[in-house]
């Protein structure tokens, strides 16, 4: 380390537009930290926040859809990964390691990288394999590249992300 570099522990988290890729991957993350937040409170009102947000962007259907997702990669996580899962809130700025993995474990899912998905998704469990998160990344994918459509985002476009969290 040199003098003039900051420690480790005293570094910045990357902020939300450095790791996603689009203003879709934006939208996906903030929703799955709602669901998150709900899992975490048992409170509605944060699964409503990510139902009213993902509606007001992409419509009923879309959003529905898009939440309905978030949701499975949140239960995957729940049943396949035995240790905590660090996240922010979902209008934060910042991103944990552990999201910054299910951001791009999404975004080599949009690639359609499934080998890499496979392996990583078990890395992110810490099992030999993860089947339910990557049914659940393959189902978000669908919905995350709709909404990219929507949003007029896609992977050559760089996040805006202050309309979106």
């Amino acid at each position: 380390m040199t003098a003039s570099s900051t420690p480790p522990s005293q570094s910045p988290m990357p902020r939300v537009t450095d790791v996603c890729g689009d203003d879709a991957d934006v939208l996906a993350l903030s929703v799955v930290r709602f669901v998150a937040a709900g899992y975490m409170t048992s409170d509605v009102a944060c699964w409503d926040a990510a139902f009213d947000g993902a509606e007001r962007l992409l419509g009923v259907e879309d959003g529905g859809r898009l939440v309905a997702c978030a949701v499975g990669i949140v239960r995957a996580l729940r049943a396949e990964r035995d240790r905590d899962w660090s996240f922010m809130p979902a209008t934060c700025c910042r991103v944990t390691g552990h999201e910054c993995a299910l951001v791009g474990l999404l975004g080599r899912g949009r690639r359609c990288l499934w080998d890499e998905v496979a392996r990583d998704a078990a890395t992110i469990t810490g099992r030999e394999s993860a089947p339910r998160l990557v049914a659940a990344v393959r189902a978000a994918v669908v919905a995350i590249d709709a909404a990219a459509e929507r949003l007029g985002s896609g992977p050559d476009v760089r996040p805006a992300g202050g309309r979106l969290h």
